[in-house]
């Protein structure tokens, strides 16, 4: 099979290797199409604290079940799937109280063991999710990134009629917004600093910020009447947005962090107290929410058009990682199988 195998810093090729052996457990999914995620970015850099080379990578990925090792199985071949790529130990006190994907030991596909940037992958049996037949292959390949909208807007106390304000208009701001959409918020305002993501944003009608042009704290307090936003989304996960999540939610306010900070910010504690704002962390996702981002896929309950930007085949692996390394898009593929 062919794949793109991670080499060391910014150093990425193709080459031919031997299809996975399927262990005890694993099922071969033969891949349709993978992404391009912030970790992989960091893993490309150099920077990702766990990832090491040679390893493919890629864990937002799609395929077709080509065999299995397991008697109690709950897909069969030539089901259609998406893998929920997390890796857990099952022992430690996160595991056994339920809460696997936080794991003290959490792993995941394409990092911790090699992943789907590959013609074929082997995953763990348990954690696969059957999709429709006739469910759009590039849309299953963002399953992934919209799951972690889905579990991020379930972490959140977000009700009906509230005003949510959303940090970062990337693919995962952008599917958290379409997530509050649905869950009824009334009021969704986005903000970002790039031109391109700010117009992605407004084509779907919601309302953005350019942070850079505008005075965001004055701009939020203008748009709810004084009160501030109800739940504050940092999808950024920048020092300058930590700075100013506090000014931005109003009293009792929630401040939901959606995204990983490369180093810990400055926060406002002052604020926090003075406010009684509840901060909130979250991470990825679990059984449950992969479930929902299928189901509000395909019945277009949250809609995923245009968050795909570019595909490519694994030959241009290079390119794709420099449309991301650029901005210049929201969501890269590679188009292994179809």
């Amino acid at each position: 099979m062919q794949a793109l195998v991670y080499k060391g810093p910014k150093t990425i090729y193709v080459e031919s290797m031997n299809i996975p052996e399927v262990k005890r457990g694993e099922a071969l999914v033969r891949v349709f199409y993978a992404g391009i995620c912030g970790s992989d970015m960091h893993i490309y850099h150099g920077v990702h604290p766990r990832a090491k080379a040679p390893l493919i990578m890629g864990h937002e990925f799609c395929g077709e079940v080509v065999d299995i090792n397991d008697e109690d199985n709950n897909v069969k071949i030539g089901d259609m799937v998406v893998p929920e790529p997390l890796l857990f130990c099952g022992k430690c006190h996160a595991c056994l109280t339920g809460n696997y994907h936080v794991c003290y030991n959490l792993g995941l596909l394409g990092i911790d063991r090699d992943g789907g940037f590959a013609e074929y992958a082997a995953v763990p049996v348990s954690k696969l999710h059957k999709i429709p037949k006739d469910m759009s292959k590039v849309d299953a390949a963002i399953i992934e990134p919209v799951a972690v909208a889905v579990h991020t807007v379930r972490m959140s106390r977000l009700k009906i009629g509230d005003d949510v304000v959303i940090m970062g208009a990337g693919p995962i701001g952008t599917l958290v917004a379409e997530a509050c959409k649905t869950a009824g918020a009334k009021q969704i305002i986005m903000t970002d600093v790039k031109e391109d993501r700010i117009q992605k944003a407004r084509e779907r009608d919601f309302m953005v910020i350019n942070s850079l042009k505008e005075n965001l704290v004055e701009k939020i307090m203008d748009l709810t009447n004084g009160k501030g936003a109800d739940i504050v989304f940092d999808v950024a996960g920048v020092e300058a947005t930590a700075a100013i999540d506090t000014k931005l939610v109003r009293v009792r306010g929630q401040i939901v962090v959606v995204a990983v900070f490369n180093d810990p910010p400055r926060v406002n504690y002052r604020d926090v107290s003075f406010k009684e704002i509840d901060i909130v962390g979250v991470r990825v996702y679990n059984f449950e929410d992969y479930d929902m981002a299928i189901n509000l896929v395909y019945n277009k309950k949250i809609n995923v058009s245009n968050i795909v930007t570019h595909i490519f085949n694994l030959d241009e692996g290079e390119k794709g990682f420099k449309v991301m390394e650029s901005g210049n898009g929201m969501k890269v593929l590679f188009k292994l199988n179809d």
